[in-house]
């Protein structure tokens, strides 16, 4: 196929723009930019700790286990890539850093840019080449994946340079002098060969790549058509890499999960068609609705007419973007009648977006050409809607699961309490590596052992048996004085909250918290004690009656430091959190009720937060003997407009006098 001719001698471009030798290397930095930005923003969600946990596995027994596709649904490709790059960090130490490891999938994703500006460019020219490649380096959907720890950047870029490296192959004659022709036969063979690798990989790390073959196939006729020897060339070329795909493809089928809902072939069909153009554009964008639908349809709008548009010079394209998007969105509407699922997740069929964005790049090169002021407008709109869109990456709003806020939360705690030793539960055991991951990087295992200790599903005949032997060995095995439980992915596990109810029947609440997708509760597996442990260094010995024949001998402020606005464990407001150990000096005939606040010059800025089964709900003080420490803890709530200033700690019981109990720092900061 030719490439288009000269696109700048139009009114819209004139030859001062298209001489500028600056404007590819400008796309490529906007898409290391928006790539590369914060990239340890979102701590490591379940399914990218999977990814982590697989590639920790020996190379042989990473193939042997997505190869078989039993214990992993997903194939061994994108997990061999993931081991080397981790192994290749680790000469650096960086094998545990989030944005080292995500950076993989950031340069896969700047050469994805740079594979659709050198596609488009080479078939629609240099100004569609450009735009195509702006909107793809703009794509939320597109930077979001390749800030992810996953399989689908990965695939999207080889699918783009499985086409490249096809049209580039399809594109070298065949008939030149003697030394021409072989130069030429020996780029073809490495074009070829290209495509062949790019495909397998694809294949070999994502299984719904393989939907993209057809359309790949039609497409090789339409860029080789009467030309029979570069037909031949591809079709042997595809022939290997479908050779070398089947193995794979038959433990596919044979796993094929019988029990998936199924639904009616094509059903909803043009819902998906709507809802695939949203994710290749605006996606998850928190707007007015209208305006993500006026958004979405302009989008729409555009692709549609990239797709129709078979007039100037690239008219083939538009062919080759229809067979390069729409057959493998066909192909899954039809295997809707065996898994109703096929659409589920946005992720599914994100290699498809370059292509739908490139055929908006041809729309608005094609208005340009007709009405320059509909030409700018389209393309300066859809890119601000992308820019504009792209911000809510990095918000609350988008986190999934934040395992790095609970363990953080966690290390702090341990680190004002010395004296305290403890051990953590990662309530279903295929959390244990997530929870490990970030806990184990603040904190020794020595200091606070992690299990994983609950597969399921559970169920309430096992309370005795199966669930709390291994919770009571953390107080009677370890020693251990505080326990914390994470949970999350409970369904079909733990769908009654067994593991939760059992700690609730056994322990104190002292804490809990509500990380983005978990929850963390901390439980005191030791309340009476004999004398005071190691205390933390901010502790205060009041020895203040607080009522009556009751005694703060000590306080202690565990977060010294927290935000007024919480964006992370508890919108919209903080919580410190605080520790008392108080003394009966004689019987008591009545039950007190804690009471604590955040004070400052002017006024209260914080009030006790009650949690039910505290540990003055299961030890009242009319329980107490007489000189034994009681640990009580308890949250006091902040107003999310208390102003960034040291303010005192004050705690009472009941109505009677408060005293001071430390202090605690707030900071304007929500991330504090």
């Amino acid at each position: 196929m030719k490439p288009a001719r000269n696109q700048f001698q139009t009114p819209l471009f004139s030859a001062r723009w298209a001489s500028l030798p600056l404007a590819e290397l400008m796309v490529l930095v906007m898409a290391a930019l928006t790539r590369f930005w914060r990239l340890d923003y979102h701590s490591f969600w379940f399914d990218e700790i999977v990814s982590l946990d697989w590639a920790a596995y020996p190379p042989s027994d990473i193939w042997d286990i997505g190869f078989h596709l039993v214990r992993e649904k997903h194939p061994p490709g994108y997990y061999l890539t993931l081991h080397f790059w981790q192994q290749l960090l680790e000469i650096f130490g960086l094998e545990q850093n989030d944005a080292a490891l995500r950076s993989l999938g950031s340069l896969l994703g700047v050469l994805t840019v740079l594979g659709v500006l050198l596609l488009a460019t080479r078939l629609s020219g240099r100004i569609t080449g450009l735009i195509a490649a702006l909107l793809v380096a703009l794509s939320p959907a597109l930077v979001w994946y390749s800030q992810e720890v996953r399989m689908f950047q990965p695939t999207v870029t080889a699918i783009v340079w499985a086409v490249y490296f096809l049209v580039s192959a399809t594109s070298t004659p065949t008939q030149q002098a003697t030394q021409q022709a072989t130069q030429r036969l020996t780029y073809r063979t490495l074009y070829w060969i290209g495509l062949i690798f790019a495909l397998v990989y694809a294949l070999y790390s994502y299984l719904f790549a393989a939907f993209f073959l057809p359309g790949l196939g039609l497409s090789l006729l339409v860029l080789s058509w009467k030309r029979w020897r570069i037909l031949a060339e591809g079709v042997a070329a595809l022939g290997i890499t479908t050779l070398l795909f089947l193995p794979l493809a038959r433990n596919a089928w044979l796993i094929n999960d019988t029990e998936s809902p199924r639904m009616a072939a094509y059903e909803g069909f043009a819902a998906n068609l709507w809802r695939q153009i949203e994710v290749f554009t605006l996606w998850k964008v928190d707007w007015n609705r209208w305006a993500v639908t006026g958004g979405v349809l302009l989008f729409a709008a555009l692709a549609l007419a990239g797709f129709a548009w078979w007039n100037g010079t690239d008219r083939r394209v538009a062919p080759l973007l229809l067979l390069w998007s729409l057959p493998t969105l066909l192909i899954a509407g039809l295997l809707q009648a065996t898994n109703a699922n096929i659409f589920k997740e946005d992720r599914y069929y994100l290699f498809l977006a370059p292509f739908v964005l490139w055929a908006v790049a041809r729309a608005v090169v094609a208005l340009a050409q007709r009405w320059r002021w509909m030409g700018w407008g389209s393309g300066a709109v859809t890119t601000l809607l992308l820019a504009a869109a792209l911000p809510g990456l990095w918000t609350p709003g988008m986190l999934r699961e934040d395992w790095r806020a609970a363990a953080n939360y966690v290390a702090e705690y341990q680190s004002q309490s010395p004296g305290l030793s403890a051990g953590g539960v990662a309530h279903v055991n295929y959390l244990y590596p997530a929870v490990k991951w970030y806990l184990g990087q603040r904190i020794p295992p020595d200091r606070l052992p992690i299990f994983g200790l609950f597969g399921g599903p559970l169920t309430p005949d096992q309370m005795d048996d199966v669930i709390g032997p291994p919770l009571h060995g953390i107080e009677t095995a370890l020693g251990a004085q505080t326990t914390w439980l994470l949970q999350s992915h409970l369904a079909g596990v733990d769908d009654q909250g067994l593991v939760q109810r059992w700690l609730d029947e056994h322990y104190p609440l002292i804490t809990e918290q509500y990380p983005t997708g978990i929850k963390l509760s901390g439980y005191a597996l030791h309340t009476r004690y004999a004398t005071l442990p190691t205390l933390a260094e901010n502790a205060l010995l009041p020895g203040a009656e607080l009522a009556p024949a009751v005694e703060l001998v000590a306080c202690e402020v565990v977060t010294p430091q927290v935000a007024a606005q919480d964006e992370r464990m508890h919108p919209p407001s903080g919580w410190v959190h605080i520790r008392l150990w108080l003394r009966a000096t004689r019987a008591l005939a009545v039950d007190h009720q804690l009471a604590a606040q955040v004070v400052g010059g002017d006024g209260v800025w914080g009030e006790l937060l009650p949690h039910a089964r505290s540990a003055l709900d299961w030890f009242p003080t009319s329980t107490w003997t007489p000189g034994e420490l009681m640990r009580v803890e308890a949250d006091i709530n902040l107003n999310p407009e208390t102003q960034p200033a040291d303010y005192k700690v004050m705690v009472g019981l009941d109505q009677q006098e408060q005293h001071l109990c430390g202090a605690v720092a707030v900071s304007a900061d929500p991330t504090t």
